[in-house]
């Protein structure tokens, strides 16, 4: 079980179209192509078309997101340096 978030890292996809995720410990970056962010099993990129986030309880580890997604990706490092704090430690300097 993961440590920061208390839960277990599930995915649940439905039609393409709605992804819950419970496990997500940050998000790197979000627009409506791309969501990078990192989970208790490594970091993952979830690619598509008009993607939005329409939960996200990072204390909580649950992310829900709507759209047409059309790929998901699994990384086991951040590699070169790309993801640099998350969406929300941005906000808050």
């Amino acid at each position: 079980m993961d440590e920061k978030t208390g839960k277990k890292h599930t995915l649940s996809l439905i039609e393409r179209e709605r992804l819950t995720l419970s496990g997500v410990k940050e998000v790197f970056s979000f627009d409506e192509t791309l969501i990078e962010l990192e989970t208790s099993k490594g970091y993952l990129d979830i690619g598509g078309e008009d993607l939005h986030i329409i939960k996200m309880n990072i204390d909580d580890g649950d992310i829900i997101i709507e759209g047409s997604i059309s790929d998901m990706n699994y990384h086991d490092n951040q590699g070169a340096g790309k993801k640099k704090g998350s969406v929300m430690s941005k906000l808050f300097k």
